[in-house]
Order: C-alpha cells, then sequence, then structure tokens
C-alpha cells in the first residue's frame, strides 16, 4: 500500500490546505490540456481567475517543454503538477527521448527488468522537462480480441503476466520520482466498445471482476501505486443502475464503484483522476454540468479535460447550493496536495538534470532487446520465412493496411538499405491486384491495426481487404503478413501461410521485424494473448 508521507510533507500539505480559499480548492481539481501549448498563452490568461493544480501535456521538443511549463510554474501561487502520456517511455511526448514499444510488446518480452528500465526511463526523462505525473501503467486485461481500446495498450489477457509486469513498470516510475497512474478502473478489454464514443461494459460477474480485471489494480495497489484512473466503463455487477435508456451508470459518475468498491473495499488511499470527461461514454450519458459535479461528488478528486471556465463555475455553483459537499472539496484538494508533496513539489519546482549519455544508451538498448524479445513467429506453414532467396535488385513490395491510413515509412528505408528495389501502397482498394502481384519477387503485407481513439475496431475492416479476393499469397511463395499491431489477424484471415507478430510500430520493433525476415533475429517471444485463431465451428 501506499507509505505514509514524511512530517516535513504534511505539514506543507496542511499550511497550503490552510491558505487556500474555496474556490481555490475547486479550481485545484481540475486539470485541464494545452495541446502542445498552441492554446497555452489562453490558459494563462484564464489562471489569473481560476488557479488550476495542474496541467496535461502533449508532444513537443524538450525545450519547448521546459519554456512553458518554467511560464505555467511562475503563474501559479502553489505548484502545479504536470501531466502526460508516457505508456511507451517519454519519447512519445518529448521529441527526443528514448521512445519504447507499446505496452503489448512488453507482455510479449515478458521481462520484469526490462519493464522497471522502461519506467526508470520515462521517468529520467520525463521529469528532466518538467513532468511529474504519468497516466500510466494501463492494467486493462484484454480478454475479447475484439476489444480496441485495450488491445496494444494492454500488457496482454493473463492477469498475472500483467500484474508482474505493470508493478516492475509502476516501480521504476515512482522509484524515480514519477508518479504512476493505473487506468482504467474498474477494467477495460472486456467487450468490443471504445469508451471514446459509449460506456462501456465490464460484464464479468463479481467472482470474475474480482481474478481478472480487479486483480490487477489490486497488484498495483499492493505494491504502492500513487493514483488511478477512472474509465467511462459500467461495472454491472457491482453498480446495476440503469437509467430510462437502459445505459448502465459509467464509473466516473458511480459512487458506488468509486467511494465504496475502490476507496472502502479495496483500500486504495491515493489520488483518484477521471479519464477525459468530454469522451461519448460519459458525455452521451450525462449533461456537461451533470458529469461535472457528479464525478467529484461520487469520488474523483481531479477532473480531466474541463471546459473553462465553464466547469469551474459548475462546481462553484454546486458547492454555493450546497449539492457538492466541503468536505468532499476539502477531501479532493487534500489528495491533490498530497501527490504533490510524494513527487518532491513542496521542496523545489525545478526540474531534475537529465540522465547522462551513457545511461541514454542503456534505455535504448533495453527498447532494442525489448523489442526483439517481443517477435512471435504464429504461423508459417511454407516456411516462408527467413527469406533465403531474395537478392539485391530484387523487386519487392510493401503494402501497409491500416485504419487510419498510418504508415511505415522506416520498413522502405531498410529494405533499400539492403539493395532492393522497392515500391509502397497504402490501403490499396483494388480487386485486380493479384494480376500484377506476379511482378514482384516479395511482397510484405504489414497489418497496422491498432488501439487508437473512436476507431471502435482492431480488425482488419475496409475497401482495403479487397487485394485478398484474388488469394494472390497462394500463388506466390515470397509473401510475408506480419501484423505491427493487434496480434489477432488469424482470426479474420484464417487462410494465411504465415503470421510474425510485433506488436507494436516502434522504431526497435520495425527494425527488429526485419531482421527477422532475413533471419537475423528468431521470433520467439511469448505471445501474451491467447486466442489468436478462431475456434473450430462444433456441430450438434
Amino acid at each position: 500500500m501506499i507509505s505514509p508521507l514524511p512530517d516535513t510533507a504534511v505539514a506543507w500539505v496542511d499550511r497550503q490546505l490552510a491558505s487556500m480559499s474555496r474556490d481555490e480548492k475547486i479550481a485545484h481539481l481540475l486539470i485541464p490540456t494545452v495541446h502542445g501549448y498552441t492554446d497555452a498563452e489562453r490558459l494563462l490568461t484564464l489562471m489569473e481567475d481560476i488557479p488550476l493544480g495542474g496541467v496535461f501535456v502533449s508532444g513537443a521538443p524538450g525545450d519547448t517543454h521546459r519554456e512553458w511549463l518554467d511560464r505555467f510554474q511562475g503563474a501559479s501561487r502553489i505548484p502545479m503538477i504536470v501531466a502526460a502520456d508516457l505508456e511507451g517511455g517519454a519519447g512519445y511526448v518529448v521529441e527526443g527521448a528514448v521512445t519504447f514499444p507499446d505496452p503489448l510488446a512488453v507482455g510479449a518480452a515478458n521481462d520484469p527488468d526490462l519493464a522497471y528500465t522502461m519506467g526508470e526511463a520515462a521517468a529520467r526523462e520525463g521529469r528532466a522537462v518538467g513532468i511529474h505525473w504519468t497516466y500510466a501503467p494501463v492494467v486493462d486485461v484484454n480478454r475479447n480480441p475484439d476489444n480496441p481500446i485495450a488491445n496494444t495498450r494492454s500488457l496482454g489477457d493473463d492477469p498475472d503476466r500483467i500484474s508482474r509486469l505493470a508493478v516492475a513498470f509502476m516501480k521504476g516510475m515512482q522509484d524515480h520520482g514519477l508518479a504512476a497512474c493505473a487506468k482504467h478502473f474498474p477494467g477495460d478489454g472486456i467487450d468490443d466498445l471504445d469508451q471514446h464514443v459509449v460506456t462501456t461494459i465490464n460484464s464479468l460477474s463479481l467472482e470474475d471482476w474480482k481474478s481478472i480485471s480487479g486483480r490487477t489494480f489490486a497488484s498495483v495497489f499492493d505494491a504502492g501505486l500513487w493514483s488511478i484512473m477512472i474509465g467511462h466503463i459500467a461495472l454491472p455487477c457491482w453498480d446495476a443502475h440503469r437509467d430510462r435508456r437502459g445505459c448502465y451508470r459509467p464509473a466516473t459518475l458511480s459512487r458506488r464503484i468509486i467511494t465504496d468498491l475502490l476507496r472502502k473495499e479495496m483500500g486504495f488511499d491515493g489520488l483518484i483522476v477521471t479519464d477525459d470527461m468530454n469522451m461519448g461514454g460519459v458525455g452521451g450519458y450525462a449533461d456537461r454540468r451533470t458529469r461535472t459535479i457528479e464525478a467529484i461528488k461520487a469520488g474523483c478528486d481531479m477532473y480531466l479535460f474541463p471546459h473553462l471556465p465553464k466547469d469551474f463555475g459548475y462546481l462553484k455553483e454546486a458547492a454555493d447550493s450546497g449539492e457538492l459537499p466541503e468536505e468532499r472539496i476539502e477531501d479532493a484538494c487534500r489528495r491533490v496536495l498530497e501527490l504533490k508533496a510524494r513527487i518532491g513539489l513542496h521542496e523545489t519546482i525545478e526540474p531534475p538534470p537529465p540522465p547522462q549519455p551513457e545511461r541514454i544508451d542503456v534505455y535504448r538498448a533495453a527498447s532494442r532487446t525489448m523489442a526483439e524479445k517481443a517477435l512471435v513467429q504464429v504461423r508459417d506453414l511454407n516456411r516462408t520465412l527467413p527469406l533465403k532467396n531474395l537478392k539485391p535488385g530484387a523487386r519487392v513490395l510493401t503494402m501497409t493496411l491500416s485504419s487510419d491510413r498510418a504508415d511505415m515509412p522506416l520498413i522502405d528505408d531498410l529494405l533499400k538499405e539492403r539493395g532492393f528495389e522497392v515500391d509502397h501502397i497504402v490501403n490499396l482498394d483494388d480487386f485486380r491486384f493479384f494480376e500484377t502481384a506476379p511482378d514482384y519477387d516479395a511482397i510484405f503485407v504489414n497489418f497496422l491495426f491498432r488501439a487508437a481513439w473512436a476507431y471502435s475496431s482492431v480488425r482488419c475492416v475496409g475497401a482495403q481487404n479487397r487485394i485478398m479476393i484474388g488469394g494472390f499469397y497462394s500463388d506466390r511463395p515470397n509473401v510475408v503478413f506480419t501484423s505491427f499491431g493487434s496480434p489477432y489477424h488469424l482470426r479474420m484471415f484464417s487462410a494465411l501461410p504465415n503470421l510474425l507478430n510485433v506488436h507494436t510500430a516502434s522504431e526497435t520493433g520495425i527494425r527488429a521485424a526485419v531482421r527477422a525476415w532475413f533471419g537475423e533475429l528468431e521470433a520467439n517471444g511469448q505471445s501474451p494473448v491467447q486466442n489468436l485463431e478462431r475456434p473450430p465451428v462444433v456441430f450438434g
């Protein structure tokens, strides 16, 4: 469980709380985003009347982070807490920092030491630019192959493996001063819906929930997790309330789930933050005023991505009328201040120095090793891999199939470095493709379907599937199928002769895959999920 704060930190929390007006305490519960600092000036102006508790940042160069975050801290009487999503290391948010493979690859590599190093890297590179808090690790259990949000953001479908790796990742962060935040309570990955669009449902029985979704959260709680994120996810086995439409109440607005289950039953004593309060999973359930007030009343301590000044006004009105109790505001604000003290903001707001170059080399090596250990050869019926007869000068085609037209140009660069003549297409919508396929000495079909908000599917769905109509891969010896995202493509394309699962489209993952194609690496990783193929049809 969470260790007690030192007496000096407790005294600082008490002093700050005693010095704050009620309006300041309410403002302290709000954490907006600055969208790459494009709207930072507006937010700084708003802070003159709304002294925010924190801010969420996205991708920017390190110098840009330091410059703007220094301005934000200078505009705040009480140090602000700065949050970011560092699920795969600081490199996704801090340009030039080390980028690690996606969490699903962490699950496939199955190495707690590497997971710890990834957490350390996220902490030291994030803290160096002024970031204090990350919304990671994701501890959702991906039990449904069609779940569009857990998938590559999850550590797999085994609660024990998830717990072991999540605890290691969390400790790597918190041991180095970065507050971790497990998500998305009470657990995504069970249905096939997207909480960005609609309230999702964790339909497990209470007994199963405790041994699956609840198990991973309990593990990080026991290891000393400092904060947790509530998802817009219903848990009918604990809160069966349904509105007049028949919709289950999302956990974000459920006192029964947040206060009775999370606080009292499970004993979690850290900070509770909402997920984005503009998502359809809560926005489609309740109007803005209702969800703003009810989230804090239910037990959430910080409100993520408020509309300002509107949501601040709603909370003030509710406090004035008694609808939002003073003691709930006081308790929530104290927990925000306690988290700030845990990361040392009661002592200094100055970022620590960045890690030394030799330590950066350790992080990069860990990223490479993790990607290499995550490769899984799911199928290779014709022993296509490694490619043995492809000589320099050969004409090859790389084809990316993706839901969002994302691409991986690094693959083409690496093949060109090997001397191949490379053609490339993305999401070709042409059922006549099989007529031109014989022109190539090898074809690399690369799936890039992964967890992405509001796409609502991780399956290869779309017009690009017309390339499969002619069954071109049945007549060509050198067709290689690789997934850099969802590992479940054999459930849809059961006739594929081969499939290599990489579990990530990170740079290190792409480099590892190309090396595996040519026999320079063996794909001996452990699949972090089961159900890679559809079960056989049972008659009778």
